[in-house]
């Protein structure tokens, strides 16, 4: 009678099995899921053993795409940058980041904001950090308020030191600029 009972059980469940082998298959596919995975993290970056930022992040994910080793924060972070003395100089927040380790780029996007010292803040919605030589750089629209001086710059491309001390914006727009233009960076 058991032995009736388990077979008949058996039964049942290959018959209640989902045959969708697509979606069974993307629980295992390589491309798409973390090497790694770190939640609430705070990590120090250094290049020869020199102290460039702090980052702190909800999610860390280590990812190997085309061969290529990644770290993504797809929920965002939050950077200070440090001068020589460990004191935090400038700061920036994003929705999302990349880290690619071979290009030593740095990418985030969705609603960056990015502060100095001065209290000047740059938006935009993508911002590169190129590690080699030390600087921010995008092609979007960018939107930067400085209060110390009392005026607002839009245009569209943006270069700056990492300290956001000094930095130029490649095509600045004149005139009245009307809030649709930086809808990206809300």
């Amino acid at each position: 009678m058991f032995k009736y009972l388990i077979q008949i059980l058996f039964i049942i469940a290959l018959l209640s099995c989902n045959k969708d082998t697509e979606q069974i298959n993307k629980l295992f596919d390589k491309k798409t899921r973390p090497m790694e995975k770190a939640e609430n993290i705070e990590m120090l970056y250094s290049d020869s053993a020199k102290v460039l930022f702090v980052l702190d992040s909800p999610v860390l994910e280590t990812k190997k795409i085309d061969n290529e080793r990644i770290i993504e924060y797809p929920k965002g972070i939050k950077i200070s940058f440090l001068d020589q003395n460990k004191k935090a100089n400038s700061w920036l927040t994003a929705g999302k980041a990349i880290n690619k380790i071979k290009d030593k780029k740095f990418i985030v996007s969705d609603h960056v904001k990015l502060f100095n010292s001065d209290n000047d803040k740059l938006e935009t919605s993508e911002l590169i950090w190129d590690e080699k030589n030390e600087i921010l750089y995008t092609n979007k629209f960018v939107k930067v308020t400085r209060p110390s001086r009392g005026d607002t710059i839009y245009g569209y491309g943006f270069t700056s030191n990492k300290e956001f001390t000094e930095f130029e914006i490649k095509r600045k727009l004149s005139g009245k600029v009307v809030e649709d233009i930086f809808k990206d960076i809300k």
